[in-house]
C-alpha cells in the first residue's frame, strides 16, 4: 500500500472477510448439527445466515473493485485483492453447500441411513482449514496456505471411503433412495473441498504473485531442491512466462539476492521426459546449443525441468524490431548453425514426411475453428472447382510419392520464437524441443516460413524483413537439397508448406487472413496435382508414382512463400 487511506480500505475488507469466516463457520456448525437433529428452527437460522453471507460477499467484492480502481496500489496489494475476492466466493459458495446439504434431508424417508455415516471427520477437517484462511491470506504465510490446500486431500480421502461404502450397501441394501440422498449429501462435503483448495492456491497466488496450482507449487519446491541450483523457494521469486495450450506451465525463476536466474518447466510426464531426453541429445551434438538442464523432476503424471535461461532475443522479436543489417547478422548465424546440424546428423536413409496424414489428424480442430473450409462444389463457366475436403483426399495419394532421400535431426516446432539468439556472443540456441527426433528437414523448413507468414504484421519495415528471411531460408534450404542430391525438394516442401499453412489457421481468428491462408494452401495442392496428372500424361503412366526423379521440374515460386 501506498498512502494511509489504501491501508483503512483493505483494513475495511479485512474486518469483512473476518465477518464472512465467522457467519460460514457458524453455518456450517449448524448444518452439522441439523445432520444429527434436524429441528425446523436451526434450519431457519441456516437460511438467514446464508442471506447474511451473501450480503457480505457482496461488500467485499464492491470493496476490492473500488480498491483495484486505484492506478497507485502496488503489484502486491492488487494480487492480494485479487486473492481477497477469489476467497470471498469460495467462501460463499461453502455457505451455498451448507444450504444445499440442508435441503437434501427434506428426500431422506428415514435418518437412520444417513446416521450410518460418520461427518464428523469431513467437519473437522474444514473447520481446521477455515481457521487459517485469514492469516494464510493478510499474512501471506505459505505454511498455512500448503495446510489449507492438502485440507482438499485429507476431504477426498474421506468421501472415497464414504463412497466404496455407499456402492456396497447399493448392492445389497433395501433403501437406494436414502443412500443416494446420502451420496448427494457427502457429496456436497466434497466439493467443499474443492472450494478450500480454490482458497489455499489464492493464498499462494497473494504470496509469489502468480497462479500456481498447488501441485506446480510443490514440483517448483521440489525441482529447485532436487537441483544443481542453490536455491530454496523462500530465497526466490517465480514470474509466470507461459502456459501452453498442451497444459504445461513455463515461468522464470529469480533469487532475491541476485545470482542467475532460471527456467522452471512443467507438465505431462511424457512430454517433459521427452524434451529432457532431447536435450542431452542436441547438448551432446553441439554443447552450448540447447538450454543446460540443472534439476528433473518426475511425480507421477507430471513432471519438471530447471533449465538454463538464455540471455538474448528470439529470432522473431529481431525480424520485427531491427534492421536489416541486424537481421542479416543473425539470419547467417541461423543458417549457419542448421547448416552444421543437418550436415552431421545426415543419415542416407528415406525418409516419408506423410504431410498429408499430419493434415489429417488436425482437420477436425481446423474445421471446428473454420467450417467455412467445408467448401462445396461450385462452378465458373466450364471451370469446376472441387470441394475442399475432396482435394485433401486426393491429395493423400502424394505421401507415398514425396519421400525425402535422407534424414536429419530436426527440431520439431521450428517457429522463430523458438530460436534464441545472443548477438554480442554470436551465440544461438534452440529452445522447445520435446518433439525433436531423425526426420525430413523440410518438417522445420515449413514450419519457419509459416511461422514468419502467419504473423499478422502488415508494417512496411517488418514485413519486408519477414518475407526477405522466408524466401532466403528457401534458397538456404534448395542449396543444401542440391548438394545432397534431393530431388523432390520444391515439390516435397510445397507439401509441407500447404500442411503447415493449413493446419495453422485453427490459431488464427481473423476470417479474412486465415481464408489466405486455407486458399495458399489449396493453390499448392492443386499445383502438385496438377503437375502430376499432367506428367503421367505425357508419360503414360496411368495412375502410377512419380519418381523423385520425376517430380524434380516441379518449382515453387518464391512469390508463394509470403503473404
Amino acid at each position: 500500500m501506498t498512502t494511509s487511506s489504501e491501508a483503512i480500505a483493505v483494513t475495511g475488507v479485512r474486518e469483512n472477510f473476518k465477518f464472512l469466516i465467522l457467519e460460514v463457520t457458524k453455518l456450517l456448525e449448524d448444518t452439522q448439527r441439523v445432520l444429527v437433529d434436524p429441528r425446523p428452527e436451526v434450519i431457519a437460522k441456516i437460511a438467514a445466515r446464508d442471506d447474511y453471507v451473501d450480503n457480505l460477499k457482496s461488500m467485499i467484492e464492491n470493496k476490492c473493485f473500488r480498491l483495484l480502481t486505484n492506478e497507485e496500489l502496488d503489484v502486491g496489494t492488487v494480487d492480494l485483492i485479487r486473492a481477497i475476492n477469489t476467497a470471498t466466493n469460495n467462501l460463499e459458495r461453502i455457505a451455498d453447500f451448507g444450504v444445499n446439504i440442508v435441503g437434501q434431508l427434506g428426500y431422506l424417508a428415514e435418518l437412520e441411513v444417513l446416521h450410518g455415516f460418520d461427518p464428523d471427520p469431513f467437519f473437522a477437517t474444514i473447520f481446521e482449514a477455515l481457521r487459517m484462511v485469514e492469516a494464510a491470506l493478510f499474512r501471506r504465510d505459505m505454511s498455512k496456505a500448503l495446510q489449507i490446500c492438502r485440507a482438499e486431500l485429507e476431504v477426498d480421502e474421506l468421501y472415497a471411503a464414504v463412497f466404496k461404502r455407499i456402492m456396497d450397501d447399493l448392492r445389497h441394501g433395501d433403501t437406494p433412495e436414502d443412500l443416494v440422498t446420502t451420496l448427494f449429501i457427502y457429496r456436497y462435503l466434497e466439493r467443499t473441498g474443492d472450494s478450500l483448495l480454490n482458497i489455499g492456491e489464492a493464498a499462494i497466488f497473494a504470496t509469489v504473485g502468480e497462479k500456481l496450482k498447488v501441485s506446480e507449487f510443490q514440483a517448483l519446491e521440489e525441482t529447485l531442491a532436487n537441483s544443481e541450483v542453490e536455491l530454496d523457494l523462500s530465497e526466490v521469486d517465480f514470474e509466470g512466462i507461459w502456459e501452453t495450450r498442451s497444459g504445461s506451465r513455463i515461468g522464470m525463476v529469480h533469487p532475491q539476492k541476485g545470482g542467475r536466474s532460471v527456467v522452471f518447466k512443467e507438465g505431462r510426464t511424457k512430454k517433459v521426459v521427452e524434451e529432457k531426453e532431447a536435450l542431452e541429445r542436441w547438448e551432446q551434438l553441439e554443447p552450448g546449443l540447447p538450454p543446460r538442464i540443472f534439476g528433473f523432476h518426475d511425480h507421477g503424471p507430471k513432471a519438471s525441468l530447471l533449465l538454463e535461461f538464455l540471455r538474448g532475443d528470439t529470432f522473431q522479436r529481431i525480424m520485427l524490431d531491427t534492421d536489416a543489417r541486424v537481421c542479416g547478422t543473425a539470419f547467417n548465424m541461423v543458417t549457419k548453425t542448421i547448416e552444421r546440424v543437418w550436415t552431421r546428423t545426415l543419415e542416407a536413409v528415406p525418409c516419408r514426411p506423410n504431410f498429408m496424414r499430419q493434415v489429417s489428424s488436425r482437420l477436425p480442430d481446423v474445421f471446428k475453428v473454420h467450417p467455412e473450409f467445408r467448401s462445396p462444389a461450385t462452378r465458373i463457366d466450364d471451370l469446376h472447382i472441387a470441394p475442399f475436403e475432396d482435394l485433401l483426399r486426393e491429395a493423400r495419394g502424394l505421401d507415398a510419392e514425396l519421400v525425402a532421400p535422407f534424414r536429419v535431426l530436426i527440431h520439431g516446432d521450428f517457429n522463430t520464437d523458438n530460436l534464441i539468439l545472443n548477438l554480442p556472443q554470436r551465440r544461438v540456441h534452440l529452445i522447445d524441443l520435446h518433439r525433436s527426433r531423425p526426420f525430413d528437414y523440410l518438417q522445420d523448413v515449413s514450419v519457419f516460413i509459416v511461422s514468419n507468414y502467419r504473423l499478422n504484421v502488415f508494417d512496411a519495415g517488418p514485413r519486408r524483413r519477414l518475407d526477405a528471411v522466408s524466401k532466403a531460408f528457401f534458397r538456404f534450404a534448395q542449396g543444401f537439397a542440391r548438394a545432397h542430391g534431393d530431388a523432390s525438394f520444391e515439390a516435397r516442401l510445397a507439401l509441407g508448406l500447404a500442411r503447415s499453412l493449413l493446419t495453422s489457421t485453427r490459431f488464427v481468428m481473423d476470417p479474412e487472413f486465415s481464408a489466405s491462408m486455407m486458399l495458399r494452401s489449396r493453390y499448392l495442392l492443386e499445383r502438385l496435382l496438377g503437375y502430376r496428372a499432367e506428367v503421367r500424361a505425357k508419360a503414360g503412366l496411368g495412375e502410377g508414382p512419380l519418381t523423385p526423379e520425376r517430380w524434380a521440374d516441379f518449382h515453387l515460386d518464391e512469390s508463394t512463400l509470403v503473404p
